[in-house]
C-alpha cells in the first residue's frame, strides 16, 4: 500500500522576526534623520543608506550601506536559512510558540 502523505496546517499569521531585525537600523536612521533635518536629510540618508551613493557628495561607497541594505539582507538570510533550511521555525511551530518565527 502507498503511504499516506502528511500535509502541515500553517496555524495563522506568523512574524519573522530576523527578517524584521534587519529593519531596525535603518528604522532608527530614518527617525533620527528626519527629526534633525526634515524630510531633505531623510530622503539624502535613506538613499545613503540603501543604495550606498551618498547624494551630497556624488560619491558611492560600501561603507555607506552598513545601517541600511547590509542589515536587511543579513536578516532575510538568516530568516530563509537558519529559520527554515535548519528547521528552527518548525522547531517553534511544534512547541506551540505563537506568532512568532525565526
Amino acid at each position: 500500500m502507498a503511504k499516506a502523505r502528511t500535509h502541515r496546517k500553517k496555524k495563522g499569521m506568523t512574524l519573522p522576526l530576523a527578517a524584521i531585525a534587519g529593519f531596525a537600523p535603518l528604522t532608527g536612521v530614518a527617525i533620527t534623520s528626519f527629526q534633525q533635518g526634515g524630510v531633505q536629510l531623510l530622503g539624502n540618508n535613506m538613499l545613503s543608506n540603501l543604495t550606498g551613493y551618498d547624494a551630497n557628495t556624488k560619491t558611492w561607497a560600501f561603507s555607506h550601506m552598513s545601517k541600511g541594505l547590509l542589515p536587511i539582507v543579513a536578516g532575510l538570510l538568516a530568516h530563509k536559512f537558519v529559520g527554515q533550511k535548519l528547521g528552527v521555525n518548525r522547531m517553534l511551530a511544534n512547541a506551540g510558540v505563537p506568532l512568532l518565527r525565526l
